[in-house]
């Protein structure tokens, strides 16, 4: 009897975890969330139906993230004229932190890029992103149809073919 409640309440505890690990994945649909961008302005995943949704969590502290702005910024401009928006939502406590970054990069950031701030981490945790940074292709159904882990230099031609697959 004691060893049959023992191993009920470890396949429950396995189950929970499990299920809170993994977060969102490839084709469930993407889990919605409301964040403040750096203006202020209440923006939410719902708010792009309709599009090609580019989610990208990141950093200020995060070395790849820090290469991979840049290319995010590029992928943003190409897509200027297509039913497409990265929403780079930042994982920072410190708001200053965000605003110094910015304020470094080369380039101005393109209108179909919007910076949304998390410092409480939880559309992050929604997510379940593993690695930073983690980006999400969303389709225009709001369906999640490619995952990146982490920032490789061959991403950014990996992006184009996904997100040209989507807007077709």
């Amino acid at each position: 009897m004691v060893r049959n409640v023992i191993g009920s309440i470890i396949f429950a505890c396995l189950f929970l975890v499990t299920q809170l690990s993994w977060g969102a994945w490839l084709n469930d649909r993407a889990p919605d969330f409301s964040l403040q961008d750096r203006y202020g302005k209440t923006i939410s995943l719902g708010d792009m139906k309709g599009r090609v949704v580019f989610v990208n969590f990141w950093a200020n502290w995060c070395p790849p993230c820090k290469k991979e702005f840049p290319e995010l910024n590029k992928l943003s401009k190409k897509y200027k004229e297509a039913d497409f928006v990265i929403l780079a939502i930042n994982l920072d406590k410190q708001r200053a932190n965000v605003d110094d970054f910015l304020g470094k990069l080369p380039e101005p950031l393109s209108d179909r890029m919007i910076i949304l701030l998390d410092p409480r981490s939880r559309v992050v945790s929604s997510y379940g992103a593993r690695a930073m940074p983690t980006s999400f292709i969303i389709d225009k159904q709001e369906t999640i149809r490619y995952v990146h882990l982490g920032f490789n230099e061959s991403d950014p031609g990996k992006w184009i073919t996904e997100i040209d697959s989507l807007i077709k």
